[in-house]
């Protein structure tokens, strides 16, 4: 395309709009095509949801905002979206029926889950792997679940908060313990 100095064939632009579709969307919504900001933001909800779902879904149900806004950008080619439309846009999925929402920790750290995202399903599920190998770092965690490190340290604080861990804060480092004060007599 470069050496025809712009003199494009109409095959070319054919193949190139085949390339942009395969790394991504074809068609990606804009605030210009939209009308409004309701609109927008709830046509970019749903394009959050299509290019999020299997990700989410292959990541344990729950992905960091941030993560989230990488590959919305990534699949929406040269259409790039600031991270207040990607924050706004997660606030319009409940809006907009998806099966999919915005979730806050306590820290602070927001993360897209699916709708059959099971909290108990989760603790249990890191009770199990805690009682095999005796306590966890949140690097370690990371490791074992194939998470980030900060949704693993976040899973391990919302465990502790109620009460299925405790925590050894030393110059090692934050390591999590199950909580044998209340399954040992």
């Amino acid at each position: 395309i470069k050496d025809k100095q712009g003199e494009i064939t109409e095959d070319e632009t054919v193949q190139f709009k085949s390339y942009l579709l395969s790394l991504g969307i074809d068609d990606p919504i804009t605030k210009d095509s939209a009308g409004s900001d309701k609109k927008y933001y709830q046509g970019l909800a749903k394009e959050m949801f299509l290019i999020l779902d299997q990700p989410i879904q292959d990541a344990g149900g729950m992905m960091t905002l941030t993560d989230a806004f990488v590959r919305v950008n990534r699949a929406r080619g040269l259409e790039l979206v600031s991270p207040d439309d990607i924050l706004l846009a997660s606030k319009a999925l409940k809006e907009a029926s998806l099966p999919m929402s915005l979730h806050t920790f306590n820290s602070g750290v927001m993360v897209l889950r699916t709708s059959n995202h099971s909290e108990e399903e989760v603790k249990q599920n890191l009770m199990n792997q805690l009682e095999s190998v005796g306590s966890f770092t949140p690097e370690e965690m990371s490791t074992n679940l194939g998470l980030s490190v900060i949704l693993a340290k976040e899973r391990l604080l919302s465990a502790e908060s109620e009460g299925l861990l405790c925590r050894d804060d030393s110059v090692e480092g934050l390591r999590f313990y199950p909580n044998r004060f209340l399954t040992e007599e």
